[in-house]
């Protein structure tokens, strides 16, 4: 098994939002890290993350 394999195997990417310092509210949204966002626009799951801005 890769490393990547590995890693993504062991933690969700909610887990990676929260470790860089994103706070998803009670329906897993946060402001979006890839543009400027004032609202919470960016969906966080346990496999995949989308921007809906």
């Amino acid at each position: 098994m890769s490393l990547y394999q590995t890693v993504k195997s062991a933690i969700t990417v909610r887990q990676v939002g929260e470790m860089y310092g994103m706070e998803p509210d009670r329906h897993g949204m946060v402001c979006c890290p890839f543009h400027s966002d004032s609202d919470p626009s960016m969906k966080l799951n346990d496999t995949y993350y989308y921007c809906f801005g």
